[in-house]
């Protein structure tokens, strides 16, 4: 028999010798009680997330919401790719210059701050990065844009963003795609029907990012960066539509073979 595979070469991704990309998926808190009367704090991701990379042919990993600089930098060190998922709070207002004048929800400044600081490194390594409702928005801000603070209030002729009591995993609202940029060459449509589940949205675009998808009433709904590594960011949850949905399925491929293409370009340094 053959030695076993050593640790840490089964859990590094391309850029550690594996042909499976490695994927960093940013985690979120929340404390649940326990029996015992005492809360304990968790880091909890959506089953959906991994099974989308895992069917696009990546390998996933969570990173832990509060992770300190040093250890997010040894985290980019390990993947080929970050995806920075959504979740149920606010971006600080204060991150993009302003005062909370509207609806402003949970903030989880910890959480955000780290996730601007795995996003402006990735794009500085040119790794691939994909954003995800909460996650395009930080990626906005990130590049020093600014958010609508509650859509319902700042766009009074908005459609409906928050689509719950209907199930997210079903799409209710159309969206136009930009022709001829990296998302439209993922996405294969110039017309996609998305799930929407969020009251806050791009205001003001933020420096080297362009939108390339647009709902009816105006909001960006899709952005990408122009720089030479794939940076796409997506108002919709993609990964709840995966088997349902091709265009979804599309855009997690296409992150994915950047990704491959990123760690093997990496390694070959």
């Amino acid at each position: 028999m053959g030695k076993p595979a050593s640790p840490r070469r089964v859990i590094r991704g391309t850029g550690g010798g594996g042909k499976i990309p490695l994927i960093g998926l940013t985690s979120d808190a929340e404390s649940t009680g326990q029996s015992s009367g005492f809360a304990q704090e968790r880091f909890v991701i959506k089953k959906a997330y991994f099974d989308a990379v895992i069917a696009s042919g990546g390998a996933p990993l969570l990173i832990p919401a509060y992770a300190e600089a040093a250890r997010t930098d040894h985290y980019l060190s390990m993947i080929d790719g970050l995806i920075i998922t959504g979740g149920h709070f606010d971006v600080d207002p204060s991150l993009y210059g302003e005062k909370a004048e509207f609806r402003i929800d949970e903030i989880k400044p910890e959480r955000t701050l780290m996730e601007i600081r795995l996003i402006k490194k990735a794009v500085r390594m040119g790794m691939p990065a994909l954003g995800v409702c909460g996650g395009m928005q930080a990626i906005n801000v990130a590049f020093g844009g600014s958010l609508y603070q509650d859509i319902p209030s700042q766009i009074p002729h908005a459609l409906r963003h928050e689509q719950s009591p209907i199930p997210s995993h079903e799409a209710t609202h159309e969206v136009a795609v930009t022709p001829g940029g990296v998302f439209a060459q993922a996405a294969g449509a110039r017309r996609i029907m998305v799930n929407s589940t969020h009251h806050q949205g791009v205001k003001t675009l933020g420096k080297r990012l362009e939108p390339c998808a647009v709902s009816a009433d105006g909001l960006v709904e899709a952005i990408e960066g122009t720089f030479k590594s794939f940076l796409v960011g997506v108002q919709w949850h993609p990964e709840l539509l995966y088997g349902q949905a091709p265009e979804s399925a599309r855009l997690f491929k296409s992150f994915i073979k950047a990704c491959r293409d990123f760690a093997k370009k990496r390694k070959g340094r």
